[in-house]
């Protein structure tokens, strides 16, 4: 989806849940339109983050964190998944390099929305975002019984110097405007680590489990049933877990 003028996702990475993080501190994000941060500006602040090697996350109080879509070759992973299960809120982040000339979030957009819509689901932009345009709507999803339906999911784009996050929020998030401001304040703490090697516009940031983490099994699917499997966070398999 990232890849420019290119709808297929990398054919090595297999959506996979691999791992879970809970989380039993408390800590203050990013203040308002600070971030998310590059790795050569990273704030000097008391901000605790969970480093998954090209992103680091803030922790928050109870956060699970999920990787998924899982690159055997290279043993990262393409998304990171905050959850609040008990909110029934999560935020989905995938960090990708971009153009030093800017403007990616506008052309991923309407990719995005053309690809959701095509698949039934239905969206809306809206311009004045915390970080920019935004996507708003409901996408195509499976419940864990693997009936169809759709679910509500905000899209948000925040760019950088030659990276871009996209952050999915879903649950109460995409539509409860306290969980939603929560979660923006989660983006605005990111910082990117994007490195210095040659990258495409779209290619992915390689995330790997934090250190002291093994990744378990995980199951593969096939990308037809796999397509908006990480939409549906809250119901998990096997997983390791780990308590701070």
């Amino acid at each position: 989806m990232f890849k420019r003028r290119k709808g297929a996702a990398q054919s090595d990475e297999t959506p996979a849940e691999v791992e879970e993080v809970v989380v039993e501190e408390v800590v203050v994000v990013s203040d308002p339109g600070t971030g998310p941060f590059d790795i050569s500006n990273a704030p000097d602040d008391d901000i605790a983050r969970i480093d998954l090697g090209g992103l680091q996350i803030p922790i928050v109080d109870n956060m699970q964190l999920h990787l998924e879509g899982h690159n055997e070759e290279t043993n990262s992973f393409a998304l990171a998944i905050v959850v609040l299960e008990e909110r029934q809120a999560a935020l989905q982040l995938m960090a990708v390099a971009a153009p030093r000339s800017g403007g990616f979030w506008a052309e991923v957009m309407d990719e995005l929305e053309t690809e959701i819509v095509n698949s039934g689901g239905q969206m809306v932009r809206k311009e004045d975002g915390r970080f920019g345009p935004e996507l708003l709507g409901n996408v195509p999803a499976q419940d864990e019984e693997g009936n169809s339906g759709f679910q509500a999911a905000r899209f948000i784009g925040a760019e950088g110097p030659r990276w871009f996050i996209r952050g999915m929020l879903m649950g109460s998030a995409a539509v409860d405007e306290g969980m939603g401001e929560f979660f923006e304040d989660v983006i605005a703490g990111c910082i990117v680590n994007r490195g210095e090697r040659p990258m495409a516009p779209g290619d992915l940031i390689p995330l790997t489990p934090p250190v002291g983490i093994e990744p378990d099994e995980a199951e593969e699917d096939d990308e037809e049933a796999g397509r908006f499997e990480d939409l549906e966070p809250f119901e998990r398999g096997p997983e390791i877990t780990e308590t701070r």
